[in-house]
């Protein structure tokens, strides 16, 4: 069934070109928005876990703060 449609689904995505890029497009920056968010998901987890550690060293410029 699949194989029948195939061809009508494909003329119809390009029967607007401006619908099909705005589409493509919202899913492209809904995806890098998905992938920043868990990087900087993760990324918070490390150094929450790192915090933890006894290895930490802080340096603080004299008359800095």
């Amino acid at each position: 069934m699949a194989s029948k449609l195939l061809p009508l689904v494909i003329k119809n995505m390009f029967r607007s070109k401006t619908r099909l890029v705005a589409t493509t497009g919202c899913c492209l920056i809904s995806a890098l928005i998905v992938c920043f968010l868990l990087t900087a998901q993760n990324s918070l987890a490390r150094v929450m876990d790192s915090a933890g550690d006894n290895q930490n060293l802080v340096m603080m410029q004299k008359d800095r703060y």
